[in-house]
């Protein structure tokens, strides 16, 4: 985050001075960077994904197709968006656990190429969509696995709705839907994991058991999706995850069960360095002995402390002094759950001083809950070829208030 700062001071100083009030900014220069490294790191027959649902600004979808990631799409919205920032129908992904017959039947009408079938009722429902057009969908079947470690945001040892398990492929009608192509499977129930070796753990785990599936059914594993799951390190304690590490267990994965392609579907871990949330502190109290921060924006424009318990790293924009306190930062509104997290900030900290949210690119604003008190929208800015845009500026309720 320091760097960010460091290069961009004047830009966010530029923006607070229009604005007065809630920003996000992003540098798509950066992004790029690291999209280039990130395809020039991955081993021989790994498939980079950008989910979409990280961050779904056109500029940002953009960015990720000119440096050749296929994209993943989660519902209709999504799937409509990157088709019209340019994204070809045989470089989509259709994921996500809730699909009707008239999304499915839309799937099919857009061409897009693979889907990632839930339940047995999804593969027979695209099967008779399918059917009627005299097409042959390509798919993969999502499988919810057991564990024995604890909970994930994406279900970890708990049941889930992503996903059946493997017994219920195996007795499922799979094999007579004639009119889909079974080119693999789909795995994904870790998030956020900073150890390489932890994540080649369960790769491993998942690839054994779908390799003994893909037996099981008969079916020739030909591609095998292990989603996302890479981290960021949201603390100061934390250690950042290499991702030379990451391309060397997905190889030691690859080769070990000879599987011709692995997919990996990124989201935190490409975009969510890049960004910034920028806010105003509006009043300082003390409350029971807690120094107490109350700021212009929260959980409305941020609201993954709140569904996560874990804040995004935040400093003041123009520290004054070196001396140290420990705050609590509240957002405007009101309920307790408004908590963007405790922090060492400069002990002078005070009203109009500015707050900046690092690593917010990724599960920031159209995560969260922007309505809740009619409160201003934040604007949302981007950084491309060393020059200022604004994506869209400020608005308030009077926009969406009928």
């Amino acid at each position: 985050m320091n760097n960010f700062i460091e290069i961009h001071k004047s830009k966010l100083d530029h923006l607070i001075e229009r604005f007065d009030s809630s920003f996000y900014c992003y540098d798509l220069d950066a992004l790029g960077e690291h999209l280039k490294f990130l395809q020039d790191s991955v081993p021989e027959g790994v498939k980079l994904w950008y989910a979409t649902k990280a961050n779904p600004l056109s500029s940002v979808l953009k960015e990720f197709r000119r440096n050749s990631f296929g994209i993943d799409v989660s519902a209709q919205g999504e799937m409509n968006h990157a088709l019209n920032a340019g994204f070809e129908p045989q470089n989509m992904l259709s994921t996500g656990p809730s699909k009707s017959k008239k999304y499915l039947q839309s799937l099919v009408d857009n061409k897009i190429q693979t889907v990632v079938l839930e339940s047995v009722n999804q593969a027979n429902w695209l099967n008779e969509i399918a059917l009627t057009q005299n097409k042959k969908v390509d798919v993969l079947l999502r499988v919810q696995l057991p564990w024995s470690e604890g909970k994930s945001v994406l279900g970890g040892d708990e049941i889930s709705a992503f996903g059946i398990e493997p017994n219920s492929w195996i007795n499922s009608n799979i094999k007579e839907l004639q009119n889909l192509n079974v080119i693999g499977f789909h795995c994904f129930q870790w998030g956020n994991i900073l150890d390489a070796n932890r994540l080649g753990l369960i790769w491993d785990k998942i690839a054994s058991s779908l390799t003994q599936l893909s037996n099981d059914l008969n079916i020739d594993m030909k591609v095998l999706d292990l989603g996302g799951g890479l981290g960021l390190d949201y603390e100061s304690h934390q250690t950042p995850l290499d991702f030379t590490e990451v391309s060397g267990q997905l190889k030691k994965v690859k080769e070990k069960y000879s599987i011709p392609e692995i997919w990996m579907e990124l989201g935190r871990y490409a975009v969510g360095n890049f960004g910034v949330y920028c806010t105003q502190v509006i009043d300082r109290k003390n409350v029971r002995g807690k120094e107490l921060l109350i700021t212009d924006g929260g959980i409305n424009h941020l609201v993954r402390p709140a569904i996560t318990d874990q804040s995004f790293p935040c400093q003041v924009l123009k520290a004054t002094t070196n001396e140290v306190n420990s705050f609590q930062v509240h957002g405007p509104l009101c309920t307790a759950l408004d908590k963007l997290g405790s922090f060492e900030l400069p002990s002078n900290t005070s009203p109009g001083d500015w707050l900046v949210f690092s690593k917010t690119m990724a599960y920031g604003f159209t995560e969260s809950m922007p309505f809740f008190l009619c409160h201003n929208l934040p604007a949302e800015t981007i950084i491309k070829d060393g020059q200022l845009e604004v994506l869209r500026g400020i608005e308030t309720a009077a926009s969406w208030l009928v």
